[in-house]
């Protein structure tokens, strides 16, 4: 598949425009995000979706099959685009939309950040698991098998 896709990219003269990189260690990924012009999660199913997480925590902006988690996670036009699942048309206007309006890309890349900072950061999913035990406790504590 890499091969095809690169030839691709080759036969297009793209090579300075794409990168193919395999498996990378997090933090030259976190660096490599930081840089990118647009991040691309085409996947046809995607239970959580941490690849567009990651994407918005490094302030890069998303384009994202709408399909599974990336569906929860993106919020169309707000905090990425969102496009239809396997269909090279819509994932090509949502790239072009990203890379053509510098305006557009910068306003979905910094509510993407707030969104992963406010939402899906570690201090507030650590408040939110105490406030779901306390929860359980305080119930737990009122049952007569207490």
């Amino acid at each position: 598949m890499k091969d095809q896709l690169s030839n691709i990219v080759k036969s297009m003269g793209l090579e300075h425009k794409v990168l193919f990189t395999g498996f990378l260690e997090e933090q030259k990924l976190l660096r490599l995000q930081k840089c990118a012009d647009v991040s691309v999660v085409p996947s046809l199913f995607e239970p959580f979706g941490i690849v567009a997480l990651e994407a918005m925590a490094a302030k890069s902006p998303v384009v994202v099959s709408d399909t599974g988690g990336l569906s929860e996670i993106v919020e169309h036009d707000s905090t990425g685009v969102k496009v239809y699942p396997n269909n090279t048309e819509s994932l090509a206007w949502g790239i072009t939309k990203v890379l053509l309006d510098e305006k557009f890309s910068d306003q979905i890349r910094n509510n993407g950040y707030r969104k992963i900072t406010q939402k899906y950061n570690w201090d507030k999913i650590a408040q939110d698991t105490k406030k779901v035990y306390e929860n359980v406790l305080g119930e737990y504590s009122k049952s007569f098998w207490a």
